[in-house]
């Protein structure tokens, strides 16, 4: 058996692994999982958590920490069997092949890439809300958002810093984020303790009770009042796993203090203070209108005019640092881990081998310098960050969906991988974990869902016309043409149906009805599928019917949504519980069909190979599945 602290070795397929350096102390992964989770969302996603479920939302960030503790068990146990950089995206390559694993890597990397530019445009509001004359805000359709030129080129200059930084290795950005991390604890807890002078207790009921809004609001305060997007490092860590000094040890524990522990202290704590500081005379608008906190004087720097109103005007400065440099710190860390993911969907053979480049310092430079490119394209639609931090952050809760199936077929397929942390009744949690997954991506709500899910989607014909022709498994010229007829109805049918980024999030005048829109997109989508798997080689057929059922699984969760109460009916077809219903109906068909698609594959046989070559391999357990089978 191997030793409690070896590593997993590495795959041929990995083979450029072998240039990223380990850097990243216990310390230093704890501050980065910090790091990642507070930065704009302790500044602004206090007033957008009120504005969804008002006084309720205290206990919505309770119910956060409860689903992000059952989704990062599987987690735990995956990112120290298998410590790898870029490790989200890698997983679901080694167990249901390239369809999941390109879909599960394209919709996480479109959030790995916006989310810098989230992080720099809450500075700017923030910087800008404070000294207007800067010029840096706009408003549109009421809401402020960055101006161009000015608000928009600050953010370029901000994103050409952050690849600056990264490009100087994994070493100077945990050593360098260690300090900042510090103070990005003690600024919050002040902040919460000065607008605990000035706590009204009266605000934990006003405007009909503790959950005026009602009990479903708590749930979609998670999603829509950047709550997922707060938690979101208690998995995001694994992404920087092959640069872990003894990840075996350090990952569990960054997981549970830097990933859990830590920011639910903070964020409960800013919440309640948020909560009983409000001075609704301040904020323009009558006591207990909850709903149009988003809209008040205090919504582009709620903490900072909480403060002042409590009367301590002097934290002026001291707050607006803050503001400037958590967010930066974070957008930091996220533009790192975007280039990792995109390494590592290079090293599947979904992207460009020169994407797997490693300079002097250990950073995949070419990945790096793309997901900047890239990143400065997400600041031209220049919404603000309540508007944008929904869909991001369900973007990043799409890829927590695999843990689940991923470890229970790895328990399955590779029964000898050492882990070591080996969780029990592994088939509760790995269950459990992809239900919670599931239910906060339905609890981000209708339109949402549909404006992601329509680029996420893309995925699609990217596939078909890319990896799929690559690989030789389907033929160009047809993959092609079905790949482009895909995209170009795709496009039509998402304007037609009125719910794209429109600005007030209700469907545009003249829009399709739901029965014409809900048909042409299952078909659009099902259509596709069948197509592609008919005319792909037996292998390609493989890789597509392994990863199937995610398409499936999200197509069932946007049309419950519309029906469900987090939808735009009035009078929902499937009213509070029955919603919940059929969604756990949903949870259990997908994960069954999730974790019967699964199996073994070539990746995975080469990792098996190395390891029993290295003897790192577990002593055989005579109970243990056959893990012999054929190779998908």
């Amino acid at each position: 058996m191997s030793d409690a602290t070896s590593t997993a070795v590495e795959g041929a397929y990995e083979a450029s692994d072998a240039g990223l350096k380990k850097q990243i102390t216990l310390f230093g992964l704890i501050a980065l999982a910090v790091s990642v989770q507070i930065g704009s969302g302790w500044l602004l996603a206090t007033l957008a958590a009120a504005s969804i479920a008002g006084p309720a939302s205290i206990i919505s960030w309770i119910l956060g920490a409860v689903f992000f503790g059952i989704i990062g068990a599987t987690w735990m146990e995956l990112g120290t069997m298998l410590p790898r950089s870029g490790a989200g995206v890698r997983y679901p390559r080694l167990t249901h092949g390239a369809f999941l694993s390109w879909f599960n890597g394209w919709g996480y990397l479109i959030a790995a890439i916006a989310l810098p530019v989230i992080e720099l445009q809450a500075v700017i509001t923030y910087v800008g809300g404070h000294w207007p004359q800067l010029g840096l805000l706009k408003e549109s359709s009421g809401t402020l958002v960055l101006s161009w030129p000015r608000g928009i080129v600050v953010g370029f200059v901000l994103m050409g810093l952050f690849f600056v930084l990264n490009s100087l290795g994994a070493k100077l950005l945990s050593e360098s984020n260690k300090y900042i991390t510090i103070w990005k604890l003690v600024i919050p807890v002040l902040t919460a303790v000065l607008m605990f002078t000035a706590f009204n207790s009266s605000n934990l009921t006003v405007g009909g009770g503790f959950a005026p809004l009602g009990v479903g609001t708590i749930f979609g305060a998670m999603a829509g009042g950047g709550i997922v997007f707060a938690y979101s490092g208690i998995r995001q860590i694994l992404d920087f796993g092959g640069e872990v000094i003894n990840p075996q040890r350090n990952i569990p524990i960054a997981i549970i203090v830097g990933g859990l522990l830590i920011p639910l202290f903070i964020y409960m704590l800013l919440q309640v203070a948020f909560v009983g500081a409000i001075h609704w005379s301040a904020t323009g608008l009558n006591p207990g209108d909850w709903t149009h906190l988003l809209d008040s004087k205090w919504a582009s720097a709620p903490l900072l005019n909480a403060v002042e109103a409590a009367g301590f005007t002097w934290f002026a400065v001291v707050l607006l640092t803050d503001a400037a440099l958590s967010p930066m710190a974070t957008g930091w860390v996220w533009l790192g881990i975007g280039s990792r993911s995109m390494y590592s969907m290079s090293v599947n053979g979904e992207l460009p081998k020169p994407l797997q480049t490693i300079n002097k310092y250990g950073t995949p430079i070419v990945a790096l310098f793309a997901c900047t490119a890239i990143g400065l394209f997400f600041f031209f639609p220049a919404p603000s960050w309540y508007s944008f931090v929904g869909q991001v952050s369900t973007a990043l809760v799409l890829s927590y969906l695999m843990g689940g199936p991923v470890l229970a077929t790895l328990r399955r397929t590779a029964p000898r991988l050492h882990r070591p942390v080996r969780l029990k009744i592994v088939g509760f949690w790995a269950f459990a974990g992809y239900a919670a997954s599931l239910f906060l991506i339905y609890f981000a709500g209708w339109v949402t869902l549909i404006n992601l899910l329509t680029v996420v989607f893309l995925a699609l014909p990217i596939y078909g016309a890319y990896t799929s022709v690559r690989s030789g498994w389907s033929p160009k010229a047809p993959s092609w043409i079905l790949s482009a007829v895909f995209t170009i109805a795709w496009f039509f049918v998402a304007g037609k149906g009125g719910w794209l980024f429109t600005a007030d999030q209700k469907q545009s005048a003249g829009g399709w009805s739901f029965g014409l829109y809900g048909t042409a997109l299952l078909v659009l989508i099902a259509g596709f599928v069948i197509i592609l798997y008919a005319m792909s080689t037996a292998e390609g057929k493989r890789h597509v019917a392994g990863g199937s059922w995610i398409v499936g699984t999200l197509t069932a969760t946007l049309f419950v949504a519309y029906f469900g109460q987090y939808g735009p009916m009035t009078t929902p077809t499937l009213g509070h519980q029955t919603d919940l219903v059929v969604m756990a109906l949903v949870a259990v068909g997908s994960y069954l069909w999730a974790i019967r698609t699964g199996g073994p594959t070539e990746e995975l046989s080469e990792i098996l190979a190395a390891n029993e070559q290295a003897g790192a391999l577990d002593t055989p357990d005579a109970d243990a599945p056959d893990a012999d089978a054929p190779v998908r």
